[in-house]
């Protein structure tokens, strides 16, 4: 199984995913290490990219996710058409459902990230949330009370994964 953590910026994909990776020995991969430079400086100067910006970089992601039978992905994959280039047959999905108020008070503790709160308005712009037809993706309402040792589990029991 491939597992892709998606949600905006601060909402906790890359603490997540790193957890349930340990916890399940499987390689993690962060989708902001598939970034190319230049498209790390847009988003540092609050520019969010554009469709057309993210498409080799989700191809580039894709092809990272084929060469593993099992990982962990931090990925944002806000719109369903980006989820489903991500889609290859036993890909899950875990979206992670954070108030945007939880999200800036993140946000505003990570100043050293290229994609700073400048960013999280676009972000939330262009969130497509799962709907119920997109059968592969579990649903997190994420308050500020959980761990992310909290949210693995409640991920590995829901996939069935120990």
């Amino acid at each position: 199984m491939r597992v892709v953590v998606m949600g905006v910026i601060g909402s906790g994909k890359t603490e997540l995913g790193r957890t349930l990776a340990a916890q399940l020995h499987w390689p993690f991969l962060d989708a902001d290490d598939y970034h190319s430079a230049q498209a790390r400086a847009q988003m540092a100067t609050g520019t969010p990219m554009s469709d057309d910006d993210r498409r080799p970089w989700l191809l580039a992601l894709r092809r990272a996710l084929g060469e593993r039978p099992e990982v962990i992905l931090a990925c944002s994959a806000l719109k369903r058409r980006y989820r489903d280039i991500l889609r290859l047959p036993g890909t899950r999905f875990v979206y992670l459902d954070v108030p945007a108020a939880l999200v800036r008070e993140r946000l505003n503790h990570r100043p050293d990230h290229f994609a700073g709160p400048s960013l999280l308005p676009s972000q939330l712009e262009a969130l497509e949330t799962p709907d119920p037809s997109e059968l592969d993706v579990l649903t997190l309402h994420v308050s500020l009370q959980d761990s992310p040792s909290d949210l693995a589990t409640r991920v590995m029991t829901a996939f069935n994964l120990h």
